[in-house]
């Protein structure tokens, strides 16, 4: 399995090599932009999955996460992505990236690893502490939740034409 690793920090780094140290045949190769990564996402195109630091700079984690799930949407074969989240509000905006799961830094080592087994697996991504998945609907999809701009509601800055 090719892992795709995004992240600047090294304590990240360790964390989730010791995490996979366990798995068959895991090669993690790290690149430190999310620029990088979707550069080599299109040049090998045989990672099976993404692990990015929500925090890494310049655009981050989430925004790396909706481009994948853009590409996918335009029909393109991307890997899965975990996002490395750091507080309980980013919850929120993994949800929003559409990311196919996210941990709570420090990742804990074997729920991370079982994320990432689930994830190989194509297996829902199992309810442990700490790890959220967004395979489920977005607040905007749930019935009966009101859309204020759709409705006029919204207010524009800065005037329009």
């Amino acid at each position: 399995m090719r892992v795709l690793l995004v992240s600047t920090n090294p304590r990240i780094s360790m964390e989730v090599t010791t995490a996979l140290v366990g798995e068959r045949d895991v090669d993690v190769l790290e690149v430190s932009t999310p620029q990088r990564a979707i550069q080599q996402i299109e040049a090998e195109g045989d990672f099976d999955l993404v692990i990015a630091d929500a925090d890494t700079a310049p655009t981050g984690g989430f925004a790396l996460a909706r481009d994948i799930k853009a590409r996918v949407e335009m029909g393109l074969d991307m890997p899965p992505i975990i996002l490395l989240i750091a507080r309980e509000a980013d919850k929120f905006l993994a949800k929003w990236s559409r990311a196919d799961a996210y941990i709570l830094k420090p990742p804990d080592p074997f729920n991370l690893a079982e994320v990432v087994r689930a994830l190989r697996d194509g297996v829902s991504v199992p309810e442990l502490p700490h790890v959220g998945s967004t395979q489920g609907p977005m607040p905007e999809d749930l019935e009966g939740v009101e859309d204020v701009n759709a409705q006029g509601g919204g207010t524009m800055i800065g005037g329009g034409l």
